[in-house]
């Protein structure tokens, strides 16, 4: 299973996952032109090494802008069905104005599809929007767990997370300048409440959890005004305690490198964070 996260954060969201026999994409929040390219310009895509052609399907987690606002496009450019629970998949249908020219299924989280090869797990998250979902994707023996936009972490959601050789997990805020940050009080709440997002604290005490159990944890989601790439690495490296160094780590941030710097990937290290280049990175699990 190969891995590159196209985009993450608040500017757009979206996981390229490739396997022996196809390629799946989980959420567009990039328009098409970024994420697909066009016959003059390169998209993040096919410069992070994925195949265009490869991709059998895309699974919704929400229908939230940043994980949808290029989904229209890049599900009429594949023609591929688009995946989504009734919630979302009804949601992001009422906002749509333009045609839609690919296939839309919904799926039912705790039950199993096969999507591109793959063997497709829904679980359902805790976020404020209609009827979010995590993923857990199997190829054969291996298994990656998605999980951003969420505000706990729930005893249903360890089980699944037990299950995963690999996370992409959201660590999206620093309580800390959250709390001091430019942010209103509402949205201060928003974000720290139990249908917001995770902070650096709860994804250490997920990794915790899972300890020597996972191979790679990519931290996402990370929050431009409220987070920095170094402050989630460490703190998830607190985390994982004696099991960081077995574990590869990566931050894959929108964070502006000309005024907060990225922490890049020396020799040897199984620590790396970059900013709004993470699709260049590719993961085997």
């Amino acid at each position: 299973m190969q891995i590159s996260v196209l985009a993450s954060g608040s500017k757009g969201n979206c996981v390229y996952i490739e396997g022996e026999s196809g390629a799946i994409l989980i959420d567009a929040g990039r328009s098409a032109k970024e994420l697909l390219g066009t016959k003059h310009h390169t998209g993040r895509l096919e410069e992070a090494g994925g195949k265009k052609e490869l991709i059998e399907g895309i699974l919704v987690t929400h229908e939230h802008s940043d994980h949808i606002k290029g989904l229209a496009a890049v599900g009429n450019n594949l023609k591929k069905t688009v995946y989504g629970t009734v919630g979302t998949m009804d949601a992001f249908i009422r906002q749509r104005t333009g045609a839609i020219r690919f296939p839309v299924q919904t799926v039912k989280s705790g039950s199993m599809y096969e999507i591109g090869g793959f063997q497709v797990e829904p679980f359902v998250i805790s976020h404020d929007a209609t009827e979010p979902c995590g993923y857990l994707i199997s190829d054969e023996s291996t298994r990656l767990c998605y999980c951003t936009d969420t505000g706990i972490v729930t005893d249903s959601m360890r089980e699944v997370f037990s299950r995963a050789d690999g996370m992409i997990l959201e660590s999206n805020h620093c309580p800390q300048m959250l709390k001091t940050g430019p942010y209103p009080e509402f949205l201060k709440r928003r974000i720290a409440g139990p249908r917001g997002h995770l902070s650096n604290q709860d994804a250490a005490a997920v990794l915790r959890d899972l300890g020597d159990s996972l191979h790679l944890a990519i931290l996402a989601h990370l929050s431009e005004e409220n987070n920095e790439p170094e402050k989630a690495l460490i703190t998830a490296q607190d985390g994982l305690s004696l099991h960081a160094e077995s574990v590869e780590i990566f931050a894959a941030s929108t964070v502006d490198t000309l005024t907060k710097a990225s922490v890049l990937k020396s020799p040897g290290s199984c620590r790396e964070s970059c900013s709004d280049a993470c699709w260049r990175y590719r993961f085997n699990l």
